[in-house]
């Protein structure tokens, strides 16, 4: 098949492309600068130079089997205007490709689209159709997300595109710049903060099996309809950071940190950054606090029945092997 990838330079389409190269797919990807072109090309993909809020870079697009959308702003300090035109803008131009072409959409959107605490029918287990929480105005990614699924679905109902969402958790993996390289630095003082107990599973989900999700998707063209993909098989905060540590060499002391105390931390980070930042997205805030310390509330039980989505990589063996190229990132760049 003829494959067009977005965000091929981020941590879910540079995945997405080894994978689909490496089953023979012959996949085009959208980059924006010379570096991207050589990374994609490095990966196995044709680049194309041009960007997703740009609707006539999509013309690319025009003789592509499936259009994969994963380009999106996520932590980026700016407005929510460039928030908008990425992320909502480029799907309604994704979206208005494959209804031009007749191709598969796969959309890589965010359990974030829920709210930051989820509202839930089911026990506290957060599936695809309980009502959205109320999102607060600076979540420009959140609200981002969501409007573009919003988009997405208006579009399958209006134009008959073949649809489907995935939505992730906090995505982990190689290659990603957002949280681990962060926490890695951080772990190299041998002092983490347990929040809680530590002993609650974490809403993280491997970024190999969330490609795992995309391809199944790709072999099951008349399912639609958006699915979470945030249970490969769970690792608990205090698993978390001993597998880290152990990989690392680096002895830890944990040290526990009550709820309330990390919710306060944030909001004050998040107070302080938006003086310092009036217009911009300052990220999550006291959310990091709550995320470290809740269990995983979401449920991937329809990808498991709909899709299949069997995830090829346990967790505590994709975290190891995560912290294990970040580690030799490391040293190649002190050498």
């Amino acid at each position: 098949m003829r494959i067009f990838v977005t965000g091929g330079t981020g941590l879910v389409g540079s995945h997405a492309i080894e994978r689909l190269v490496g089953e023979g797919h012959e996949v085009q990807a959208m980059t924006r600068s010379e570096a991207g072109d050589r990374f994609v090309e490095g990966l196995g993909a044709q680049a194309v130079r041009g960007s997703v809020e740009d609707r006539a870079s999509w013309e690319a697009a025009g003789g592509s089997h499936v259009i994969i959308h994963a380009a999106a702003l996520v932590t980026a300090p700016t407005t929510w205007d460039d928030y908008r035109q990425v992320n909502v803008d480029g799907t309604r131009h994704a979206t208005g490709m494959a209804a031009r072409v007749g191709a598969r959409l796969v959309h890589v959107s965010s359990v974030a689209v829920y709210g930051r605490q989820p509202l839930s029918d089911h026990r506290d287990r957060v599936i695809e159709d309980v009502g959205f929480a109320p999102l607060a105005e600076a979540d420009y990614y959140a609200r981002s997300k969501r409007e573009a699924e919003k988009v997405l679905w208006e579009a399958a109902d209006r134009n008959g595109v073949s649809a489907v969402a995935i939505r992730p958790c906090v995505i982990y993996g190689e290659r990603e710049r957002l949280f681990m390289s962060r926490l890695l630095a951080v772990l190299r003082y041998g002092i983490v903060p347990l929040v809680g107990a530590g002993e609650n599973q974490l809403a993280m989900v491997y970024v190999g099996n969330v490609i795992d999700a995309i391809l199944k998707a790709l072999e099951r063209p008349k399912v639609t309809g958006p699915f979470n993909t945030t249970n490969d098989g769970g690792i608990t905060q205090r698993d978390f950071y001993e597998i880290v540590a152990e990989e690392m060499g680096q002895r830890l002391r944990m040290v526990k940190v009550p709820l309330s105390a990390a919710v306060v931390a944030g909001k004050a980070w998040h107070f302080v950054s938006r003086l310092r930042q009036p217009g911009r997205y300052t990220g999550l805030g006291s959310s990091s606090g709550r995320f470290m310390a809740r269990e995983n509330p979401y449920s991937s039980d329809r990808a498991e029945r709909e899709l299949d989505w069997i995830p090829s990589t346990a967790p505590h063996e994709a975290l190891r092997q995560t912290v294990r190229w970040f580690m030799a990132e490391r040293d190649q760049g002190a050498s």
